[in-house]
């Protein structure tokens, strides 16, 4: 599949975002969640997709990091190790103190909240190994949905709430599998699929993952009804961190050529959910839609270096299609290193 770098005239505009591209209604209504060092160590911020009104959320000499924004924009689930390991806390975006959900001298990190925002999943070795987890947005009712001495990872809820996939080597090969919200019917979905990086398409019906079953890093989806497998990147690059747009049309991606994905080369692209229309956007990583799917927030090493060793900052850029220009907007600009998490639509 030819992957072309576009003949987009591709204008790189710092610091303000034009209202006609981006829509200033929209701007007020949306904020972004990122992770900065800015502070010395990891601390959780929030700001406009514009790069204004950046408030730093939490505040303490441990890390924070692994920010989840809640489905209506209002709390961010989050990881910190304050109280001498990792556990799940949350909070309020109007600054407020964060409330400690997990309480176990193991590790929990991870957290994703479920679509109606009343539970958060997440992973935890307190019983010995990796298992997946759910607790009630207040801390209460506790819940462990995966039994297994294998570990299970990569936590993802369908977009209905009902299920949650996730990434398991129970059966000797990195494979999906899911399982009802309270813990019951557990699903293989794929089978010596090698998979990784999975993402729930918006309508339920399949899942992105990323695979190595034909000798490259390639990007594959699942039908989650009948395990059905098509592959949708076919060139000899190598492919990771897939995002499917609100719509569903639309796959971002990240890609390097061979034996550059340390280094210089790293992009962001997208294609259709078919695999067709590959495009290149910009140079970047980390890709996050914007809830209309117009837009893509990404960390860029400045240093080039794809790892934490580099200086980051966040960007943001038209999504491109249909020939369309993409505008590039440097939203954070600071000595510290900056890395995008999520972006919802704020109350």
């Amino acid at each position: 599949m030819k992957i072309a770098a576009a003949s987009l005239v591709m204008a790189i505009i710092l610091l303000a975002l034009p209202s006609a591209a981006c829509g200033g209604e929209a701007l007020q209504s949306e904020r972004m969640v990122f992770v900065s060092s800015m502070d010395y160590n990891s601390d959780i911020y929030a700001m406009n997709p514009d790069g204004s009104a950046v408030t730093m959320l939490t505040n303490h000499n441990a890390d924070d990091w692994q920010p989840d924004l809640s489905p209506d924009g209002r709390r961010v689930a989050f990881i910190s190790n304050r109280d001498g390991n990792t556990e799940i806390y949350a909070a309020d975006l109007d600054n407020s103190d964060a409330a400690r959900l997990t309480n176990n001298d193991a590790g929990d990190w991870n957290p994703v909240w479920s679509p109606d925002g009343q539970r958060i999943a997440f992973l935890s070795d307190r019983d010995g190994n990796s298992e997946i987890y759910a607790v009630n947005a207040d801390g209460t009712a506790l819940t462990r949905l995966t039994h297994h001495d294998s570990d299970d990872l990569e936590p993802v809820w369908s977009p209905d709430g009902r299920r949650i996939a996730f990434v398991s080597i129970r059966d000797g090969d990195s494979e999906i599998y899911s399982v009802n919200a309270d813990g019951s019917a557990t699903t293989r979905l794929t089978h010596d699929a090698g998979a990784w990086d999975i993402a729930w398409s918006p309508d339920g019906q399949r899942i992105a993952f990323v695979s190595d079953r034909d000798g490259y890093d390639d990007i594959y989806a699942v039908n989650v009804d009948n395990s059905e497998i098509t592959r949708l990147t076919k060139h000899n690059y190598r492919y990771w961190n897939p995002v499917w747009s609100p719509d569903g049309r639309r796959i971002a991606f990240v890609a390097s050529p061979p034996g550059r994905h340390h280094g210089g080369g790293v992009s962001i692209y997208a294609m259709n959910a078919d695999g067709s229309e590959i495009t290149r956007l910009w140079g970047g990583s980390n890709p996050v839609w914007s809830p209309d799917g117009r837009r893509i927030a990404f960390t860029k090493y400045l240093s080039g270096y794809y790892g934490f060793a580099g200086k980051a900052e966040i960007y943001v850029m038209t999504a491109g299609g249909a020939g369309s220009p993409v505008e590039v907007t440097q939203l954070t600009d600071n000595d510290a290193n900056d890395w995008i998490m999520a972006w919802k639509s704020a109350p």
